[in-house]
């Protein structure tokens, strides 16, 4: 088995105008030969999300970390863990740093965990079923859980694993699910998977960085972020 993992963030146009930082974070990282990954998403009316999106791709990693060195760990016990941290490091004065949060691990034997809050896209395909996690929006366009106020109950969550060639998990925040229509997917995840495969980790980061900055939707000036990981043999 091999597993593989990318990711790349492109600060959107309307904020790169405005002389306003990414308020997206990605993280990819490799743990005990497998693979951990994050895509968050500060909000765009809090003036230091983009501060409070680092710092969730941070404790994500810094919690996966310590849950894969141990034989089994909960996912909603690692949801719970990196909101906690986080709400920690800023202690009362959370509201200028909210952000959402999706993230990712998948151990070196395939076995996968994932999970998320507020906006943006989780998806898996695991033996070779593309299911997409992400809940059905509810509420108005404008309204997103993130973790200064999300519950138990609003993460989405799955556990999976990566049988065969091709199987993966994908997160993408809003910047870009915002565009995509359903039956565009599992196409687009699939170009991802297809990409990855074919060079490496540096090279498809490039290759996606281009792709963001170059987005089909030239008028969409919102941040964009994506992070996955495949099995590619």
């Amino acid at each position: 088995m091999k597993l593989a993992a990318t990711g790349s963030s492109v600060i959107g146009p309307a904020h790169e105008q405005d002389n306003l930082p990414n308020q997206d974070a990605v993280m990819v990282h490799g743990i005990l030969r497998g693979w951990c990954i994050a895509a968050c998403d500060g909000l765009g009316s809090r003036e230091k999300s983009h501060l409070g999106s680092r710092k969730a791709a941070q404790e994500v990693r810094c919690v996966l970390r310590k849950a894969l060195q141990k034989p089994s760990t909960a996912t909603p016990h690692i949801n719970q863990n990196i909101q906690n941290n986080w709400h920690d490091h800023f202690s009362t004065n959370i509201r200028p740093y909210e952000t959402t949060c999706l993230w990712a691990c998948v151990k070196q034997n395939g076995d996968g965990q994932a999970a998320q809050v507020g906006d943006g896209l989780l998806m898996v395909k695991a033996n070779g079923e593309f299911r997409v996690i992400t809940p059905p929006r509810d509420g108005f366009g404008n309204q997103t859980q993130t973790l200064a106020q999300a519950k138990a109950t609003d993460w989405a969550t799955v556990e999976f694993q990566l049988s065969q060639p091709g199987d993966g998990v994908l997160l993408i925040t809003d910047g870009i699910s915002d565009d995509l229509i359903p039956d565009q997917l599992e196409g687009f995840f699939d170009v991802i998977y297809q990409q990855l495969k074919s060079s490496n980790k540096r090279r498809c980061k490039r290759w996606l960085t281009k792709e963001l900055e170059a987005w089909s939707t030239p008028k969409h000036g919102d941040d964009k972020s994506i992070a996955g990981i495949f099995r590619t043999e």
